[in-house]
């Protein structure tokens, strides 16, 4: 298990190069939302996440917000985990998590949230090349992920 320093996310967030006002208004506010919240983000072995690729448990403005994911792997209370796989991949994840539990707070719907939280990647990192590999990166592992469940089963 890797811990990442709360301080380098936040440096991540920050390389606003060519950052518009929406978008350094994103990253500001997503800044903000992590530094208060003083959640643990935890890059975890892939074989222990690798249904999920990265899920949260955690409290925010006096809510539980978690996932099936985060129940069935047992996550402590406050913590992010993420793939070591994808950890190359750590800003944008992190940010995607961090987006979809500020609008789960704010009363958005699981799916909901998430799509949101999409979106709000997208504002920011729509021509990125490294954010694009991440996407198919992540489409090809759901696809072998999806297969590997299929196969095991097809045996039972």
């Amino acid at each position: 298990m890797l811990l990442l320093h709360v301080g380098r996310i936040l440096f991540w967030l920050r390389d606003r190069s060519c950052v518009k006002s929406v978008k350094r208004n994103l990253l500001e506010e997503t800044e903000k939302f992590l530094s208060d919240c003083a959640y643990k983000i935890v890059c975890v072995p892939h074989e222990v996440i690798e249904d999920y690729n990265a899920t949260y448990n955690v409290v925010c403005d006096d809510k539980l917000i978690t996932t099936n994911a985060a129940r069935e792997l047992d996550i402590p209370l406050n913590e992010i985990w993420i793939s070591e796989k994808w950890k190359p991949y750590a800003k944008y994840i992190i940010f995607h998590e961090l987006r979809e539990i500020y609008y789960r707070a704010r009363g958005f719907e699981r799916d909901d949230a998430h799509e949101k939280a999409i979106e709000d990647q997208l504002t920011i990192w729509k021509n990125d090349e490294l954010f694009l590999k991440m996407v198919r990166d992540m489409r090809e592992m759901d696809r072998k992920t999806a297969e590997k469940k299929r196969r095991l089963k097809s045996l039972k």
